[in-house]
């Protein structure tokens, strides 16, 4: 396996943390295979503080089929069977995903098709990696971007055109059938913030959970991406009554993308690293306030490599430090909150 040839050592200069505990709330990160073997201090550095290594972009479908005709599973292999070879935990993302997905779908003529190619797409990965990863995302970013403004609970995408809504409980089985053991996730990104387009996006949210209960359609876990924004309000009162009705319906809670994006206040190092330990310490208010949740996962572990710079960047064209670790590795004050927060909860 590709993971039997990534024995590591300590990299020099590179202070090693302490290893993950063994008690408290999972803490794990996306890693990208295109930089585990060119940068081992990156490599290093989710050894040094992750129970939980997966896929960021690897297990997409978009990277493993991208022809009808073509399956890419090398990349993803490595990074599974990195992480546990290592005695790490690892995770699957994403399955329906609005942004990976490629253009033979979209040329796809008929919903028969469309569902044969869903299905067919769901059962061959989740089955390859059965028994290796503790869960799935199966449908990510489906809730309209802002339920209010666009007048509809459902993202516009090829999924949705081509099967209507029942593209999500067609997934949901598909990956149940193929993984009984592997916990079935639904995740979302701004579901955590105050104000009425994020109450609007936490009831659709509540609406697809329930009415697959309702269909006795097993989903286990609401993913909150938590891309925290610093010009942003956790809204507390909100995500407890959210997490409680989840509860009512035997659905637990995940952080599945934890960073942090600073682009709207004065660009200085200690100021956005306090502004983000702010943040992050409501936002943990909040998560823990009804109990643990499964995991945390953060987006990355170093500035050094992260989508935000180059989706979001700062007007001023400043550097951005939206990970636990800066472009040296340097843990910073927020990510010792963070690990002090998930081992005593």
């Amino acid at each position: 396996m590709a993971g039997a040839g990534l024995a590591l050592s300590p990299v020099a200069g590179h202070a090693r943390a302490q290893p993950p505990a063994e008690t408290g709330v999972p803490f794990g990160s996306a890693i990208q295979a295109e930089y585990i073997e060119s940068d081992p201090a990156y490599r290093q550095a989710f050894l040094d503080y992750c129970d939980l290594i997966m896929p960021m972009n690897e297990l997409k479908f978009g990277q493993i089929r991208p022809t009808r005709e073509t399956w890419n599973f090398e990349p993803a292999d490595k990074l599974v069977d990195f992480a546990l070879s290592h005695g790490r935990k690892s995770r699957g993302t994403c399955h329906v995903w609005w942004n990976s997905t490629p253009d033979w779908v979209e040329a796809l003529e008929t919903p028969a098709e469309a569902e044969k190619a869903l299905v067919e797409h769901i059962e061959r990965v989740t089955d390859r990696y059965r028994g290796r990863l503790q869960s799935w995302d199966v449908v990510n970013e489906v809730v309209a971007n802002d339920p209010i403004y666009d007048g509809r609970s459902l993202r516009d995408t090829v999924w949705l055109r081509k099967l209507g809504p029942r593209h999500i409980p067609i997934a949901f089985e598909a990956t149940a059938r193929a993984d009984p053991a592997a916990r079935l996730v639904i995740n979302d990104y701004n579901l955590e913030f105050a104000g009425a387009e994020y109450d609007a996006r936490r009831r659709v949210m509540l609406g697809i959970v329930q009415q697959l209960h309702d269909r006795n359609i097993r989903v286990d876990t609401v993913g909150i991406q938590g891309h925290l924004y610093t010009d942003h309000t956790i809204d507390t009162e909100a995500l407890l009554t959210f997490q409680a009705e989840l509860r009512k319906l035997g659905v637990g809670l995940m952080v599945t993308e934890l960073d942090v994006i600073d682009w709207q206040k004065p660009a200085d190092a200690e100021a956005q690293d306090a502004r983000a330990e702010a943040i992050l310490s409501d936002f943990l208010d909040a998560i823990l306030a009804d109990g643990p949740p499964e995991a945390v996962i953060a987006w990355g572990m170093t500035d050094r490599y992260s989508w935000i710079p180059d989706v979001l960047p700062r007007p001023d064209g400043a550097t951005m430090r939206p990970l636990p670790l800066d472009r040296e590795m340097r843990e910073k004050s927020w990510m010792a909150l963070l690990r002090k927060r998930l081992r005593t909860a």
